[in-house]
C-alpha cells in the first residue's frame, strides 16, 4: 500500500511537470481586448474597402476623360466628313441642273467633267476600331454602320461617274460628237446612264449628310453634355412635363450638329460641353 502511493505521488508530480502553468489572467485579458481587436479589423477592412472603390472610381474618371476624348475626335472628324459632302454636292449642282432639264422634256447638252472621292472611311473605320468603341451608344452605333455603307455606295457612284466621262463623254466631246438624243427627244442608249449616276450620287449624298448631322453628330454632342440617349425616348419639346433642362440640352445639341461648313472643328471642346 506504501509502495502504491509514493508511485502515485510520483507519477502526479511528473505529469505537473510536463504540463505548463496556465498564464494568470489571460483569459481576462483577451475578453478585455476582443473589442479593440475587432476595431483594428473593422479599420483595416474600411480602409482596403475605400482604397479599392478610391482605384475603380479613378479609373472610371480616367475612361470618361478618355472617352470624351474620342468624342471630341469623332465630332471633329465628322464636321469634316460632312463639309467634304456639302463641297461634293455643290460641284454636282451643274449636272444636277442637266438631268432635271432632262426629265422636264429638253435636250441639254451634258457637260463634261471629272470627280474627286478623296475620303476614304478610315474615320468611320477608326470608329470600329479603337478600344473606345464601347464607349457610343448603341443609336450611335447604328448610325455610324449606315454612314459607312452609304459612304462605300457613294464612292462606287462616283467611281462610275467618272468612268462615264473617261470613256463615253469624253470621246465624244474630242470627235465633236454632240448628239445626245435621238429624234423623239430621248438620251442615246449608250447615255442613259448619266441621269440615274447623277441622281443615286445625289440621294445618297443628302442621304448621308442627314445621318451625320442628325443621327451622328446630335448624338455625340448629347452624349458629351452627359445625357444618356435613352432619356430622349419619346421626347417631345411641346410636353409641359418635360423637363427644361433636356429641352435646352436637345435645342443646343441641335445647333451644334448644324455647324459652320467653312470652318468645321472651329469650336473649342469646352463649348460643346456648354449646356
Amino acid at each position: 500500500m506504501l509502495w502504491n502511493r509514493l508511485r502515485r505521488a510520483q507519477e502526479e508530480e511528473m505529469a505537473e511537470r510536463r504540463t505548463p502553468p496556465a498564464l494568470p489572467g489571460l483569459g481576462a485579458s483577451l475578453r478585455r481586448n476582443l473589442p479593440f481587436f475587432a476595431i483594428e479589423l473593422v479599420v483595416v477592412f474600411v480602409g482596403v474597402y475605400l482604397a479599392f472603390l478610391l482605384g475603380n472610381r479613378q479609373a472610371a474618371e480616367r475612361e470618361q476623360d478618355v472617352a470624351l476624348k474620342y468624342r471630341e475626335v469623332l465630332i471633329c472628324d465628322f464636321e469634316i466628313l460632312v463639309s467634304f459632302l456639302h463641297d461634293q454636292l455643290e460641284d454636282m449642282r451643274p449636272h444636277r441642273q442637266v438631268v432635271q432639264q432632262i426629265e422636264e422634256g429638253l435636250e441639254p447638252d451634258i457637260p463634261l467633267g471629272e470627280f474627286y472621292y478623296l475620303y476614304d472611311d478610315r474615320v468611320l473605320q477608326a470608329a470600329f476600331d479603337s478600344q473606345n468603341f464601347e464607349s457610343l451608344d448603341s443609336i450611335l452605333v447604328q448610325a455610324v454602320v449606315r454612314g459607312r455603307v452609304l459612304l462605300l455606295s457613294l464612292g462606287q457612284y462616283v467611281d462610275r461617274l467618272n468612268v462615264f466621262m473617261t470613256t463615253i463623254l469624253a470621246p465624244m466631246e474630242r470627235d465633236g460628237d454632240r448628239r445626245y438624243y435621238d429624234d423623239d427627244g430621248n438620251l442615246l442608249p449608250h447615255l442613259e446612264a448619266y441621269p440615274r449616276l447623277v441622281g443615286a450620287i445625289t440621294d445618297v449624298n443628302v442621304g448621308l449628310q442627314r445621318i451625320l448631322r442628325g443621327e451622328a453628330l446630335f448624338s455625340l454632342h448629347i452624349e458629351t453634355m452627359g445625357i444618356d440617349l435613352r432619356d430622349l425616348m419619346g421626347f417631345d419639346a411641346n410636353d409641359p412635363g418635360t423637363p427644361e433642362a433636356l429641352k435646352e440640352a436637345v435645342a443646343r445639341a441641335v445647333e451644334l450638329a448644324q455647324f459652320d461648313l467653312e470652318n468645321p472643328c472651329s469650336r473649342s471642346f469646352a463649348a460643346l460641353q456648354e449646356p
